[in-house]
């Protein structure tokens, strides 16, 4: 029996998806882009929340270097859209 195409990387099986390779499971971040433009579509609602995180980490003193507060006020801005809800119109 053949099992067809299988990725160990996330974003090959959403491209083969986008393909017409046939279906994937995928982090909703990574396919949100081709979920708006209609490229790919959610068959199921059903998304599954993920224990993972990511940490930003540096020493106190330097949120005093103005380069460390832009990058950080920028991160913190990026992730504060990416955990609001994906509009699939």
């Amino acid at each position: 029996m053949d099992a067809g195409a299988s990725f160990n990387d996330t974003s090959l099986a959403l491209q083969a998806a986008v393909e017409g390779q046939g279906v994937a499971l995928g982090r909703l971040m990574l396919a949100a882009d081709d979920l708006r433009t209609g490229r790919l579509v959610q068959p199921f609602d059903v998304v599954l929340p993920n224990d993972y995180s990511y940490w930003l980490v540096y020493p106190a003193a330097a949120l005093e270097r103005a380069n460390v507060v832009a990058f950080r006020n920028w991160l913190l801005s990026e992730a504060k859209q990416s955990a609001e809800p994906i509009s699939i119109v």
